[in-house]
């Protein structure tokens, strides 16, 4: 369940989306996107704007990562109830984001599981999420009903 967040502004089409991450010296404009890669399938971008320009590379150190993420997840759900057949992949950009994304999923797991069908690609391929494994990406959609 997601508890805290920041309040989002978003696009008609639920794939762009806009927040405020507030910290104690400074407020940063930070977005949220899906990009299209294919018929269904999306890649899940985030990170800092600047002036006009969206960058996913910043680590900005709000010293707010829990409500960021929070606030991420959020557009993610927002995003599936506009486009509930997509397939949402989630890759992190560097070691230290592969790091916490994997302990997101694994400390999320139970709450993830509960909505969507989570997949995690590693050295040997891609399967069923399995929290003891250390994934170099994950997938997800929403459950078939």
């Amino acid at each position: 369940m997601i508890k805290e967040h920041y309040p989002l502004l978003a696009s008609a089409s639920k794939r762009h989306f806009r927040f405020k991450s507030i910290g104690e010296k400074r407020v940063i404009d930070k977005f949220v996107l899906f990009e299209r890669l294919a018929e269904s399938r999306y890649n899940l971008a985030f990170g800092d704007i600047i002036g006009e320009e969206l960058h996913d590379e910043d680590i900005s150190n709000n010293r707010d990562p829990v409500k960021v993420i929070s606030t991420v997840a959020k557009a993610v759900y927002e995003f599936f109830e506009q486009h509930p057949d997509a397939i949402l992949e989630i890759e992190a950009i560097d070691e230290k984001r592969l790091i916490f994304y994997n302990a997101i999923f694994k400390r999320r797991q139970h709450e993830i599981e509960q909505i969507f069908e989570a997949r995690g690609i590693w050295e040997k391929g891609m399967e069923i999420y399995n929290p003891a494994h250390f994934y170099q990406k994950f997938e997800i959609q929403i459950k078939s009903r």
